[in-house]
Formats: structure tokens, sequence, C-alpha cells
């Protein structure tokens, strides 16, 4: 029975080219795993893309119903405001369903929208933002936060509207104390809806300086379905003409 013994490397040169060969295939291995990495981040960088001008397609349009109503909102409230201001003990004044074109139903109404940042967010869960160039995801961070603040106003200017409803019905006695009640509410409601009037001009600043700012004619054709309000307001047309924040802060001068 004969056994067949490895021959023993003859000198240092024999050494380290085969410690060479073992080397140069652990960094082929590395390079190869590199490579398929990079292939992988990009492919995911251009779907995150795709992702966040859809999100941030169906966020212009509800910067851009803000925009549009913004006028309509604001004469509504003043006209509120003058008719406490003018009424007696009893208010049996009779508010109009619309002003401006816009309807308001009984008293008063603003949209209750989905201002989402759930794209973004997962983006930065899954490290996603981490494989973005550095300044492009800083911008986005920026537009997102913006967008959660705009959904925070939102949220509170609904909440203190409803404040509003007693309006609504007849024959109803205001004390004094409740004039200057409803008065303070109308005040910061009317500072809401400029907030977030400007707000969103600024949001459209910003989506437009990424680059996923839709066309008007996109943005009008969208809004013009029933669900929105937003071409009723007879100011809309030149709003929307001058929608973008155009003095606002920008990282793109």
């Amino acid at each position: 029975m004969h056994f067949h013994l490895p021959k023993p490397l003859h000198g240092w040169r024999a050494f380290f080219g085969e410690v060479g060969i073992i080397v140069l295939g652990v960094l082929i291995a590395l390079s190869a795993e590199q490579v398929a990495e990079w292939f992988h981040w990009q492919s995911k960088l251009r779907e995150s893309e795709a992702a966040i001008a859809r999100d941030l397609a169906l966020a212009s349009d509800l910067a851009s119903e803000r925009v549009a109503i913004a006028r309509c909102s604001e004469h509504r409230l003043v006209f509120l405001r003058s008719a406490i201001l003018a009424s007696g003990d009893d208010w049996n004044t009779v508010v109009p369903q619309s002003t401006d074109g816009l309807s308001f139903g009984n008293v008063y109404g603003v949209p209750a929208r989905s201002w989402n940042t759930q794209v973004w967010d997962s983006f930065v869960a899954d490290g996603t933002v981490a494989h973005f160039d550095p300044e492009r995801a800083r911008t986005y961070a920026l537009l997102y936060h913006t967008i959660r603040l705009m959904a925070a106003d939102n949220q509170d200017e609904l909440n203190t509207e409803s404040a509003l409803y007693i309006l609504g019905d007849k024959n109803v006695t205001l004390s004094p104390d409740a004039k200057v009640g409803l008065i303070r509410i109308i005040d910061d409601l009317r500072n809401k809806n400029r907030l977030m009037a400007a707000t969103s001009r600024q949001i459209l600043r910003r989506i437009q300086d990424n680059g996923h700012l839709p066309s008007l004619a996109d943005t009008n054709r969208r809004l013009a379905d029933p669900s929105s309000r937003a071409h009723e307001c007879k100011y809309a047309a030149a709003a929307l003409k001058d929608r973008v924040a155009a003095s606002w802060f920008t990282l793109h001068r």
C-alpha cells in the first residue's frame, strides 16, 4: 500500500506563491461581493427615488389645494367674525353655504388630508437613506420634516374648527364671553390658514428643488377630482399659477 505525501515547498518563493494565490482568491471573492452589493444598492436607490417621486406628487397636490383655497377660507372666517360682532344676544344669522364660490356647508370646513411620511420613514428605518447622496438625503429629510409639521397643523386645525359648529344653529344665545371666545377661535383659525398656505408654498418649493414637482396641468387635472374643492374657489387659478414660494430659503442656490 502506497501513501502519496504532499511535496514539500522548495524555498520561500514557492511558499509566497502559494500564499499569494490564496490571498488573490480571497480578494477576488471580496471584490465580487462588493460589486454585487453595489449593484444591489443602485437598484434599491432607483426604486427608492421612484417611490419618493410618487409620494411627493401626492404631497404636492395636497399643498397646491391649500394654496388654492387659502383666500376663500380667509374671507369665510372674516365673514363669521364680522357677523358675530354685529349680532345681538341671539345668534340668528343665516350663514351662506359658500364664500367666493367655495362650499363650506353650514359654517366652516377645511380639507382633512393625510400628509404621509411613511415612505421616507421606511427608507430611514431599513438603512436605504445611508446610501443616498448626503446632500440629497439632507434635502429630503428637511422636506419630510415640513410635511410632518403640516400633518400636525392640519389635525390641530380640524380640532379647532369644531368649536364653530354652534354657529350653524339658529336662535342660539351668545353671551359677551361666548362671543369673545368665538372671535379668538376664528382669529386662531385665520392664523392657521395663513401658516398652512405659507408652509404649503415652502413644501412645493422644496419638491421643485428635488426635481419632483408635477406640472401645473397635471396638478389641476387631479384637483378637478370631486374629492377636492380647490377649483371652487374663485381665486384658485391665480393662486396656483404662483403656488411655489419663490423667495423661500433653499439649499440649491
